[in-house]
């Protein structure tokens, strides 16, 4: 998605009638978006299944065929492969605590040998890059080993003796293909999930990642191939305790790891908080601030940014954990996958691997004390239809998951140029010869109208459109598909729903221009907010070139208390050498107030002519809060090259506001009293409501008073009505 749905100076959410109103979306058609050198959507980055090549608990080998290839997935993940091993392995009987290499051998042998005899899989081979990670049985510590098979217990000396099990066992037990062998994993996850369990591994973050670096090193020199990497955190909480969280858990991984990683690995996860209605969500602004926040860092401690696998990510619904399977909790988890991964697509440079989080009938799994015997793993791709109310037979059939594979199945090409009106409408598009894959989701709870703008698409007509909607009807997701053989102005997204809108052309699209988008690091990062203290920020002159045309964006991370009462957002004061720039009061996302902290990055445009090539040797940013508390967690400016001048036949960009309405108010935010722009001579009705619909005020306005007194109002969020004989529109704006 680009980020240019982020650039206005004042966010507009529009509401005619009481429905909300457009969101107008421009796609150039023309123009490659390109991040780092990648341009294509890369299916086996995005599209996979958390298995393995090898896997028992596919139904059958039909179904198993027949959803990799119409679906177009790819594998995998493995979390119990190395246990399982390692497990069977006994110990050196003239090495103690070291496993016995020579009996690592041997039962690698009978590994390949049983893959070569397994002829079906390996025509899957080219959709396998497996993944493989350890589990805190794997780590050294004073408990012994879970050992099978009639194998004597026995426990690792030290972190040297369990890299030695990685290392041998992944030399050792794959091949090249076919009758060699399974092919080599091309990832090893060290642990999953390792700081959580610290305690009952009565050890330490930092011992977790020594032991990282040992398993790394040692597991690189008989596998030079393999990349590792880790922590493969489970909640990454930056902010919480005033950031201690990040000091003890991210910085010592880094500060201690960091150099022998090939990734960085953690989980995503949108959460409904047990016993509660309360949610809390992972996209939008948070997961920008987390992996701003650890780039940033990265690049002053290793001087690069280092990759990133997402190997698990979705919805965690404990209430729900140990119910019955319902198609509701199917529905949250479809949500957040599209959600958190058209996310990740921005970010193809630094995105090596990412998995929605499911399995495929999870039969070993045990549930816990506290939840029924008979209940299932809730994340799965199969179930029996007996689990369903109404339904009878020990038959293994998809749970509504399938639906994001459907959904998702023939989206391919080239990312070309798009923008959105509402940082809360993802936008993305994909070109693939007559084809373009248009991608829609709304992070919004309620439907939304988007009104579409294919730029360069006038001499080149619209043989048909198919359109895959994915929302929710009273909680049960619905995957409805339509054809249209003419253009659409607009469409009708769901709430919280993803649309791909399928065009296909008459005539190849010709890419002829290009948007070339790369991010900048400032010389610091986590600086404490002092109330009225400017922050300041370096960026080397010499990483910020310039063509003729382009944007550029700041992005801020922020991790500070919410406002108490009513009492709204603080926003800072930004200058960008020594220019003040505006700031948009919104950010993606929802407001986080589920959250003991607000976490997020706010997207500030700046004037791309503002970026001083002769300044030696820093452009400098400065930021001032007006009151004190929480950190700024990172500083970021993203930067959009054009070969050309690409925005002049869009209705959006970066010094513009929505054309299509006739209102705008000024300032915004606002202290005492807000104008209104767009007042001619006919007579104007004002209505203020506040967000729960409530009307607080009416009250004429003519062309000569064009201003109206909200000093009354208490600080937070309204929307203004703004009426006349042929305009109805409603705006939001916020009170200080």
């Amino acid at each position: 998605m680009s980020k240019k749905n982020l650039y206005f100076r004042v966010i507009a959410i529009l509401i005619a009638s009481g429905s909300y109103a457009q969101v107008a979306v421009d796609v150039n058609m023309n123009v490659k978006h390109i991040v780092g050198n990648k341009s294509e959507f890369d299916r086996n980055k995005y599209i996979t299944l958390h298995a393995p090549l090898v896997e028992s608990e596919w139904p059958n080998q039909n179904m198993q065929e027949t959803f990799l290839t119409n679906y177009d997935v790819y594998l995998g993940r493995s979390n119990g492969l190395l246990p399982w091993h390692a497990s069977t392995i006994k110990e050196d009987a003239n090495k103690p605590g070291w496993p016995d290499v020579n009996e690592i051998k041997r039962k690698s042998a009978d590994v390949k040998t049983s893959y070569a005899n397994n002829t079906f899989v390996h025509k899957f081979e080219n959709r396998n890059d497996l993944m493989i990670g350890g589990q805190k049985g794997n780590y050294p510590t004073s408990n012994n080993i879970s050992t099978c098979c009639g194998i004597t217990p026995w426990k690792y000396a030290n972190n040297e003796a369990s890299a030695e099990f990685y290392a041998h066992f992944i030399k050792e037990a794959f091949g090249t293909g076919g009758t060699t062998g399974e092919p080599k994993p091309k990832y090893l996850e060290v642990i999953n999930e390792p700081f959580v369990h610290a305690n009952d591994m009565n050890t330490t973050n930092a011992k977790i990642s020594e032991f990282h670096s040992a398993v790394a090193k040692r597991v690189k020199q008989l596998n030079p191939d393999i990349l590792v990497g880790g922590f493969t955190a489970a909640h990454p909480q930056h902010v919480s305790n005033n950031f201690d969280h990040w000091n003890k858990n991210w910085k010592t991984f880094i500060d201690i790891a960091g150099a022998d990683m090939d990734f960085f690995s953690f989980h995503l996860y949108d959460v409904q908080k047990k016993g509660t209605n309360i949610r809390t969500y992972r996209a939008g602004s948070n997961t920008e601030a987390i992996f701003d926040m650890i780039e940033s860092y990265s690049v002053l401690k290793l001087g690069k940014v280092v990759p990133f696998n997402i190997s698990e990510y979705g919805y965690f619904t404990p209430d729900l954990d140990g119910t019955d399977y319902t198609k509701e909790r199917d529905w949250y988890n479809l949500r957040s996958f599209s959600s958190i991964m058209m996310q990740l697509m921005e970010k193809p440079d630094v995105i090596i691997k990412s998995m929605p989080f499911m399995l495929l009938k999870a039969n070993w799994w045990s549930p816990p004390a506290d939840q029924p015997a008979d209940a299932k793993y809730p994340y799965r791709l199969f179930r029996q239809k007996k689990e369903l109310a109404g339904g009878q037979g020990d038959e293994w059939v998809y749970t509504e998951l399938v639906k994001f594979y459907q959904l998702w199945s023939d989206v391919k090409g080239t990312r070309v140029d798009t923008q959105a009106a509402d940082m809360d409408t993802q936008v993305d598009a994909y070109i693939n010869g007559k084809k373009m894959h248009l991608i829609l989701n709304n992070l919004e709870h309620h439907s939304e109208t988007i009104d579409l703008n294919l730029i360069d698409s006038e001499n080149n007509p619209i043989e048909n459109i198919k359109i895959k909607h994915l929302y929710e009807n009273n909680g049960i997701p619905v995957l409805k598909e339509t054809t249209h053989t003419a253009a659409l102005d607009e469409v009708e997204i769901g709430r919280e729903a993803t649309m791909i809108l399928e065009y296909t052309f008459k005539n190849d699209v010709l890419i002829d221009e290009s948007s070339t988008e790369s991010k900048i690091y400032a010389d610091k990062y986590l600086q404490s907010i002092n109330s009225g203290q400017a922050n300041t920020f370096k960026f080397k002159t010499s990483e910020l070139s310039k063509t003729a045309y382009g944007e550029l964006i700041l992005r801020l991370g922020v991790g500070r208390d919410h406002p108490t009462g009513n009492g709204a957002f603080v926003f800072p004061k930004v200058y960008f050498n020594d220019t003040e720039i505006d700031i948009p009061f919104d950010w993606r996302g929802y407001d986080q107030k589920s959250r003991d902290r607000f976490f997020g990055v706010l997207e500030i445009p700046v004037p791309y002519e503002l970026i001083d090539p002769t300044l030696t040797p820093d452009n400098i940013v400065k930021v001032v809060f007006p009151n004190g508390g929480g950190h700024i967690s990172s500083v970021v400016l993203q930067k959009f090259d054009f070969s050309s001048d690409i925005r002049k036949n869009g209705t959006l960009g970066i010094e513009s506001n929505y054309t299509k309405t006739r209102f705008s108010l000024y300032p915004n935010p606002v202290t005492e009293t807000v104008k209104i722009k767009g007042i001619n001579s006919l007579p104007v009705t004002v209505e203020i409501f506040d967000l729960s619909g409530k009307s607080l005020a009416k009250h004429p306005v003519s062309g000569a008073k064009n201003s109206v007194d909200v000093s009354n109002l208490k600080p937070g969020t309204y929307i203004m009505k703004v009426s006349d004989e042929k305009h109805n529109e409603k705006i939001k704006f916020l009170k200080k």
